[in-house]
């Protein structure tokens, strides 16, 4: 189970690290996936999830 925790908290730190050089490197790329791409991928991400649950209760109920 440590082990377990420390490779979660190196994959973490890994991503964080490189987050944050391609923020220097790329301040409006970041920009623009900060306050679009990932507000964007969310809503995708909520549609996708709905429509999930939604569409098999739709079609049992004869809706579809």
């Amino acid at each position: 189970m440590t082990q377990f925790r420390k490779s979660i908290q190196r994959a973490e730190n890994r991503f964080d690290t490189t987050a944050a050089r391609f923020a220097r490197r790329h301040p409006c790329i970041s920009l623009f996936c900060t306050f679009i791409g990932i507000p964007v991928f969310i809503l995708g991400a909520v549609y996708a999830l709905a429509s999930a649950v939604v569409c098999p209760i739709a079609w049992a109920c004869g809706w579809m």
